[in-house]
């Protein structure tokens, strides 16, 4: 997995770059109970899925 392509990913609250949210005791990202990427966006300072804009 190449985090450098799914490290921000915009926020569907205020469009802002979210990003990725990672365990610093893991190798992988977080996710959801669907298996879909966690970002944080700093802007509205909230958290959401990677399909959350879908």
């Amino acid at each position: 997995m190449n985090l450098e392509q799914i490290k921000y990913h915009s926020c569907p609250n205020d469009d802002e770059d979210g990003i990725l949210l990672v365990d610093i005791d893991e190798d992988m990202p977080e996710t959801d109970e669907n298996g879909d990427l966690q970002y944080y966006c700093p802007g509205c300072h909230s958290t959401f899925s990677s399909d959350d804009d879908d």
